[in-house]
């Protein structure tokens, strides 16, 4: 990662991306939700699957499949009904408009600088890496879309807000690189270790070393490097803002309790701001901020729904999968 966090990651894109499936617009039924309406009743009997000779049916395969991805169609279907539910009592639909502006956006999120071409092979590359095909994306698209007008009334941003990105974006920064642990004492052996070693190469490669073996952090196969950041960022913890803006260059910090671990950080070097004017980056930096905070009410809101949209699982297969992995 780019930021330790204090928790999950728990962006709008990783609940949606990861768990969609379609939400019911005016006019259309969700076939996640409603049984397939199936004029030829000898359909349902054809074979999934042939091996050589062999004939595999749906129904061989359905306990295997519902073990193996039971948990993350569940979310999908209550949060596809909850979500169908919710545009219902507020009287609102879906467009297809508003299904390709989703597109739009999530293209643009997974390729942002490239052309349309390189756009689509790189989504093409994330969404089937994550199991997303054609019916599972569309549904994907028409999520969003219904929780972006549930929450839209909410999500405009401040000036405050705004000026607050311009200073976390083009304001002087500092490059950094930490090391994270699991435990104050692994902590504290890995501060020991640091400073012996740096007797013998100096404290960034001491540091960078360690780092390699013993941070837990994803920055750990770059020494720990975490690049130029900003002491305002909010997406950094508080205890580790506080230490990073105080702390001196090429100087060990002492150990930082995080809510999910403990960290060591080192400042490289400091970076002046850029100079560029408020006025001029004001428009797009609204525009950034308000997907953020989109993206963030679109979270909260999923969760809620999730929380109160909750399922009786029946079909044993599900109902195993379900409550080994169905903590939402």
């Amino acid at each position: 990662m780019t930021k330790p966090r204090t928790g999950p990651s728990l962006c709008i894109w990783l609940i949606t991306i990861l768990s969609i499936s379609g939400c019911a617009s005016s006019g259309s039924e969700n076939i996640l939700i409603r049984p397939e309406q199936n004029d030829n009743p000898a359909a349902s009997a054809r074979p999934a699957l042939l091996l050589d000779s062999r004939a595999i049916s749906r129904d061989a395969l359905w306990p295997m499949l519902a073990e193996y991805g039971g948990t993350e169609i569940i979310r999908e279907i209550v949060l596809d009904h909850a979500i169908a539910e919710e545009m219902r009592k507020s009287g609102q639909t879906i467009t297809e408009e508003d299904i390709e502006a989703e597109r739009v956006k999530l293209m643009t999120r997974l390729a942002p600088d490239a052309d349309a071409e390189q756009s689509a092979e790189i989504s093409r590359i994330v969404l089937e890496s994550r199991g997303l095909g054609p019916q599972r994306l569309r549904g994907l698209l028409t999520r969003n879309a219904g929780l972006r007008k549930l929450i839209l009334e909410n999500a405009e941003p401040s000036p405050e807000s705004i000026e607050l990105a311009y200073r976390v974006r083009y304001g002087p920064k500092r490059e950094a690189r930490i090391i994270s642990v699991d435990s104050a004492t692994t902590a504290q052996n890995v501060l020991t270790e640091i400073r012996k070693r740096a007797q013998d190469v100096g404290l960034l490669a001491a540091f960078s070393e360690t780092a390699t073996k013993r941070s837990i952090d994803n920055s750990a196969s770059l020494g720990g490097l975490l690049g130029a950041m900003s002491t305002e960022d909010p997406g950094l913890p508080v205890a580790l803002r506080q230490v990073l803006k105080n702390l001196e260059p090429m100087k060990l910090s002492s150990i930082v309790a995080l809510d999910n671990g403990y960290a060591i950080a080192l400042i490289e070097r400091d970076i002046e701001a850029e100079p560029v004017a408020l006025d001029d980056v004001y428009s797009k930096l609204e525009e950034d901020v308000r997907d953020r905070q989109q993206r963030l009410l679109m979270e909260t809101r999923a969760r809620q729904l999730l929380s109160e949209y909750r399922p009786s699982v029946l079909d044993g297969s599900l109902r195993w999968s379900w409550e080994r992995r169905g903590d939402l």
